[in-house]
């Protein structure tokens, strides 16, 4: 009798380290992504950066983007611009425009800093 209780109290031991061990790990972190609602929004403004990059009227599409990146995070903020970026670039369908040169202009004038290792691809 003595031998089925230190059985059955070793096999509930050795559940609850493992039961402990798979409980404490931390979860995965969820990719970024952009809210919905301004996903439209965004392809505008991108679109109002691209038209004007290279002219002195910047500041009204400057302060578009500076609008609707506020309060959100840089990754958000990058995932949302590169979304648009990318809707802006299969529009143009002018080579003279890449992607990920494009995004970091973009980024400059939106003042945003993507996280390190974050490409827009």
């Amino acid at each position: 009798m003595a031998s089925k209780n230190i059985n059955i109290a070793l096999f509930l031991t050795i559940n609850l380290v493992f039961f402990g061990f798979t409980m404490s790990q931390d979860p995965v972190p969820q990719a970024p992504t952009c809210p919905s609602s301004s996903t439209t929004q965004f392809e505008t403004c991108v679109s109002r950066i691209i038209d004007t990059l290279d002219s002195v009227f910047l500041v009204g599409a400057r302060l578009c983007c500076l609008s609707l990146t506020a309060g959100l995070d840089a990754s958000v903020a990058s995932v949302c611009i590169c979304d648009a970026v990318k809707l802006s670039v299969a529009e143009l369908a002018d080579p003279f425009f890449e992607q990920t040169d494009l995004f970091r202009r973009v980024t400059n004038v939106c003042f945003i800093s993507p996280p390190a290792g974050f490409t827009c691809a």
